[in-house]
């Protein structure tokens, strides 16, 4: 029996019995998700990144409970090798630069990104930044203030960007690895349409297209790279003559780039874009039901074959087979019972 490995960040402080960071097999030939093991004891790993140097998570609390960068080396022993002290409140997104040398910390509360050197052996070394995000947006009930919920390394220049949901701006900025120098000021700012709030966004291998889903608007933005500037080209709903509860949440490229998919926790479905082989611009195709309740995260492993989205309201996990041809998919059946999954991811070993 062939199978994968799979981490999961589950919510702790839901009275649902997860103790934090919980893996699982995936059998590549029927679906089936065996019982979960816990790797690692922490309060409300809501995020969860697998390198081949281990697992990074971080605990979604407010600074007065002390949230922590934490990371795993050995998944059999359920204590972190170490950890960094987090300033902000509630991390919500961590992201691990392509040589394994920094990670950047999203606190979605305080709107601030906190920036970790990192060891050779994948240890947490120190903080060495924190950037703070000002501004607000329309939304009176969501926005009142800057929201961090993700920053991304890109791996063809030396930048990262940020995501900011409260005060619809994504931010790109440089760095210099070598003199561990983060430049405060971004090289470019784009706003999105006001009252949006961008969530994630993903970009294609090339880095000159990205997609972003906006959480409040329930839309995409695609975003094109001309002449060393991004520039917003189309907007489209995430889940078309569909009624809206500002709750769109993850946003994946399958491994070919030929198909999009978006997670909509209120309708509970997962979206389903083929992009143009011209323009790459997603075309809706259709959307599936993750036979459980408000997905608010799900992964699709690195082989293309298998989609898994976790059931954060219904506390499960779901497996879906996918069609590689026409990216459609297909729920295996089988269902694993899980406290408040809210992120899942394939663990590198």
């Amino acid at each position: 029996m062939r199978t994968l490995p799979l981490t999961i960040g589950c919510y702790t402080e839901d009275p649902n019995g997860s103790q934090g960071v919980y893996q699982t097999q995936l059998d590549l030939e029927t679906g089936k998700l065996n019982p979960p093991q816990l790797i690692a004891k922490c309060i409300n790993p809501s995020f969860v990144v697998s390198t081949k140097l281990g697992i990074y998570t971080a605990s979604e609390i407010d600074q007065q409970s002390q949230p922590q960068l934490f990371h795993v080396s050995e998944t059999d022993s359920n204590v972190p090798s170490n950890s960094g002290c987090i300033l902000g409140d509630h991390p919500c997104h961590i992201s691990i630069d392509p040589n394994h040398k920094f990670a950047i910390t999203s606190q979605y509360s305080s709107g601030t990104f906190d920036i970790f050197s990192l060891g050779i052996n994948g240890n947490i070394d120190k903080r060495i930044e924190t950037l703070k995000m000002s501004g607000s947006g329309p939304n009176q009930d969501r926005q009142t203030g800057p929201h961090a919920h993700q920053s991304l390394f890109l791996t063809h220049s030396p930048q990262f960007v940020t995501v900011d949901l409260g005060a619809d701006h994504i931010n790109f900025y440089c760095f210099d690895e070598e003199q561990e120098e983060f430049l405060e000021e971004p090289v470019q700012s784009i706003q999105v349409p006001a009252g949006n709030g961008p969530r994630h966004m993903v970009f294609n291998k090339a880095e000159d297209k990205a997609y972003v889903i906006c959480e409040l608007s329930e839309t995409i933005l695609m975003l094109e790279k001309a002449v060393g500037r991004w520039h917003i080209v189309e907007e489209m709903d995430a889940l078309p003559n569909t009624e809206k509860g500002e709750a769109a949440a993850a946003i994946k490229l399958s491994p070919d780039e030929q198909h999009l998919y978006v997670s909509c926790r209120y309708q509970s479905r997962i979206s389903h874009f083929k992009l143009d082989p011209v323009n790459q611009k997603p075309v809706f195709v259709d959307s599936y039901r993750t036979e459980g309740s408000f997905p608010r995260d799900f992964h699709i492993t690195d082989d293309g074959e298998w989609l898994i989205a976790a059931n954060q309201h219904s506390n499960n996990l779901t497996s879906f087979k996918r069609n590689k041809l026409d990216g459609s998919l297909t729920y295996s059946g089988h269902s694993l019972e899980v406290g408040s999954p809210v992120c899942v991811t394939q663990q590198i070993s």
